[in-house]
């Protein structure tokens, strides 16, 4: 069952006066809150989910010369709650996932087109990173021009490494060509933990967690280890992204 996943990695707290582990359904219902959706497997653009994003993303880093923005794609640029939960209802199909990519199905994340347009109208390189395969590099590419992202390098992951290594070894390398990375955004610890950065900015994910295997446990780059979740999903619309426990999902090319 995929809450004893949820209970071996981040040890959910139970709601004040219950006296029984969450179930299953009241953290689907607990997400499905966070995202505005009303029972139709889509995300609302009015949720607590975008509001929390957008807010996030109030401010750009101060410009410098040779400045980049690293950027992660699913669940950063791209969301994907419409195929996790509308698509395969958190269980994982290789074939859905895959078909969607090659679709360029995935909508926007909420404010990131216009948080991105305005760091590349102020200079600033931007620079997608994301664990995708390199077979879908194309698609994706793709995918982020449907949805209004400005053109910028992506490089897809092309190794056998752990998403930690493969995304620090690329803003390594980035930063070898004369950039300064200045902000490095993303969904989960694993795409922001390794340097090579001068900031990260952590967007929300409780759909999935993408395990920092072998990682060096980083100051602030941890998820929480505790949380409440009220029976009828209401912690949906109290909760901030990080405070609402994750459905891990074991997927081999997450980003």
């Amino acid at each position: 069952m995929k809450l004893l996943a949820i209970i071996l990695a981040l040890s959910v707290v139970v709601a004040p006066g219950s006296d029984s582990l969450p179930s299953e359904a009241s953290v689907k219902k607990t997400i499905a809150t966070y995202y505005g959706d009303p029972g139709t497997g889509k995300a609302s653009a009015n949720s607590p989910y975008a509001t929390e994003v957008k807010g996030l993303l109030k401010q750009l880093p101060e410009w410098t010369k040779d400045a980049a923005i690293i950027v992660d794609v699913d669940d950063t640029m791209l969301l994907t709650y419409n195929m996790e939960v509308g698509a395969y209802d958190f269980e994982f199909d290789r074939a859905t996932k895959d078909r969607w990519i090659r679709q360029a199905k995935f909508p926007a994340v909420p404010g990131m087109v216009a948080y991105l347009k305005a760091a590349s109208s102020a200079g600033f390189k931007v620079i997608a990173v994301t664990g995708r395969d390199q077979t879908y590099a194309a698609k994706t590419r793709q995918n982020l021009a449907k949805v209004g992202y400005p053109s910028m390098p992506l490089y897809a992951k092309n190794c056998t490494c752990t998403t930690v290594e493969f995304k620090a070894g690329t803003r390594k390398k980035i930063e070898k060509q004369g950039y300064d990375i200045v902000l490095n955004i993303g969904d989960q610890f694993s795409d922001l933990q390794g340097g090579f950065a001068d900031s990260t900015l952590k967007l929300p994910n409780p759909m999935y967690f993408v395990a920092s295997k072998g990682a060096k446990i980083e100051k602030g780059l941890t998820p929480r280890t505790e949380f409440t979740v009220e029976p009828d999903g209401s912690s949906g619309l109290t909760e901030g992204g990080e405070g609402i426990p994750n459905f891990d999902l074991v997927e081999k090319y997450r980003d």
